[in-house]
């Protein structure tokens, strides 16, 4: 229930920035809902399982370690509901681009009112030009500049797994300061897994976290230039305002 509240006060800030140009919520709470509930469960089974079930940790070392889970977690979270929200606006901008029917309620309403207002009011086509591309580069923030921000966010993930790499290491390390008899030498070394495992294991999940994000901020970031091409491309047709 907290996850889900904490997203959906996240949605309803975006939303709210979002309504100054007459964009619709539509499903966005339901969608930081449901996001904000499977990370605050995730979250709420990582609790139980080493509370209640995974080895004792020895130590804040390890406790550190394992809280690297929860980092990496909750920034995905935030990450996947920027980029299913963002999918969403892109698409209806891409439908809307493609046909000729009844206009939504979406940025390509604003930008062929703003296009026809220019046309009429410009003295020149510079002038047209210039008055124009301002235009396009405030509208397309609206979704462009929370996609770039994320995407430069989104290198951070991989660091909390390293975070737990180099908590991992160091339990690796204390095992081997305690190689002091040859008859512990097996126990020791069977000690040394735990840190080993935690380190491995932090990165590869940090990681496969990172790659597909990643190559979806890519898509939408890919996706948003092929939409200011269009919208460019209609200064230059007849009526391309319509």
């Amino acid at each position: 229930m907290a996850g889900a509240l904490i997203l959906m006060q996240r949605m309803n800030s975006i939303c709210r920035e979002e309504r100054r140009y007459d964009l619709p919520a539509g499903s966005a709470s339901l969608i930081g809902a449901v996001i904000g509930g499977l990370s605050g469960l995730g979250v709420a089974i990582l609790f139980i399982y080493y509370y209640f079930f995974a080895p004792q940790a020895k130590g804040w070392i390890e406790w550190v370690g394992r809280s690297s889970y929860l980092l990496i977690l909750a920034a995905s979270a935030s990450h996947l509901l920027t980029l299913v929200h963002g999918w969403i606006r892109i698409a209806a901008e891409q439908r809307d681009l493609r046909e000729s029917g009844p206009r939504r309620l979406t940025l390509l309403v604003r930008r062929r009112s703003a296009l026809e207002e220019i046309q009429n009011q410009a003295l020149s086509y510079t002038d047209m030009k210039t008055r124009d591309d301002e235009i396009v580069e405030d509208l397309l923030s609206v979704f462009g500049d929370r996609l770039l921000v994320g995407q430069r966010a989104l290198s951070r993930v991989p660091f909390y797994g390293y975070l737990g790499t180099v908590c991992g290491i160091l339990l690796m390390t204390q095992e081997l300061a305690r190689l002091d008899e040859a008859t512990e030498s097996f126990k020791v070394l069977r000690d040394m897994s735990t840190g080993l495992i935690l380190a491995f294991k932090t990165t590869l999940i940090a990681l496969l976290a990172y790659l597909p994000l990643r190559k979806a901020y890519d898509i939408l970031l890919t996706r948003m230039s092929a939409i200011e091409r269009a919208w460019l491309a209609l200064r230059d047709q007849p009526g391309g305002a319509n």
